[in-house]
């Protein structure tokens, strides 16, 4: 193992990592690796050999490697996908001094060391989580209300949660970019079927002949929905650029955005996912809606940079 960086802090990275780490054999097979992810609500595990770590392997390893190149996860063990370089933190890194090592190397977790141990993960994630400023989920949910009084449903906003979860079967995605800031904000609505259906009845007075009709008309509620959103996010420069960019960058903030609008695509399948790779700068809410105690739809709003410095 490669130790990185040592030096002593007050804030170092021990108060940012979970332990105990977990760890999983690699003779394991990648539907076994999954099975501990989900069960742990983890992102990465050590890989062990004989009593040793002898790599690590995570939730981007697999999506990249297994995913991309179609292995069999009943088959391909966890031996075949890891990173069998195990790069390592001292407990008493500092925060900054970690962050910059983890983007250098292009890695989200990394091992904790103290007295030759390992006692902890840390996660890019983790250590950098950021909260949405409450004008930002204001501006959202009030662009997001009024889209969907065109398409005549009412909703009313609940608190954010942390929740990655998209209970419904249908999303529809959407981007708002400004290259000159460098910043993307992903959009994604996710809906029931049923309640897709419903919209689409309301509006046309019959119910749907197919999944494209229904995927259609949730398409074009993200489009006026994001529309709304340029325009009410537009002059909030300093909350944005601190969730996407540095401390300094965001203080030094003046003017407004510009965003242009990319096509609303649309996702549909049970248990999906939408947010693909995530980038180091990414920070995220979710924002349920009901309607009289009933669920309605999910707002997820991810803020990240356009492109990632190099």
């Amino acid at each position: 193992m490669k130790a990185a960086i040592e030096e002593t802090t007050v804030e170092n990275i021990g108060t940012y990592m979970k332990s105990p780490i977990r760890t999983i054999p690699f003779d394991s097979t990648l539907r076994e690796f999954l099975k501990q992810l989900n069960e742990n609500r983890v992102g990465s595990l050590i890989v062990n050999k004989n009593d040793e770590h002898v790599g690590i392997v995570t939730k981007w390893d697999f999506i990249r490697k297994a995913i991309g190149q179609r292995m069999d996860p009943e088959t391909t063990t966890v031996s075949e996908i890891m990173n069998g370089i195990l790069l390592t933190l001292e407990r008493s890194t500092p925060i900054e001094d970690a962050r910059i090592f983890m983007i250098e190397n292009k890695i989200r977790h990394i091992p904790v060391m103290e007295e030759n141990q390992i006692v902890g993960m840390l996660s890019f994630k983790d250590m950098i989580r950021k909260s949405v400023d409450q004008k930002l989920i204001d501006s959202f949910s009030k662009s997001t209300l009024e889209a969907f009084r065109n398409f005549m449903l009412e909703a009313s906003p609940l608190p954010p949660t942390e929740s990655e979860d998209l209970p419904g079967e249908i999303s529809s995605i959407i981007k708002l970019t400004d290259e000159a800031r460098n910043v993307e904000i992903m959009i994604v609505l996710n809906y029931s079927e049923e309640v897709s259906r419903k919209i689409y009845k309301d509006i046309f007075g019959e119910d749907a002949t197919s999944i494209k009709d229904v995927c259609n008309v949730v398409a074009e509620i993200a489009n006026v929905m994001a529309g709304n959103a340029k325009v009410e996010i537009s002059h909030l420069v300093k909350e944005i650029l601190t969730l996407t960019h540095s401390e300094k960058t965001s203080k030094n903030a003046k003017g407004s955005f510009h965003f242009d609008i990319g096509l609303p695509t649309t996702v549909i399948g049970s248990g999906h996912s939408v947010f693909g790779v995530e980038k180091l700068s990414t920070a995220k809410t979710f924002i349920p809606f009901e309607n009289e105690g009933t669920h309605v739809f999910l707002l997820g709003l991810i803020f990240q940079k356009k492109e990632e410095d190099s």
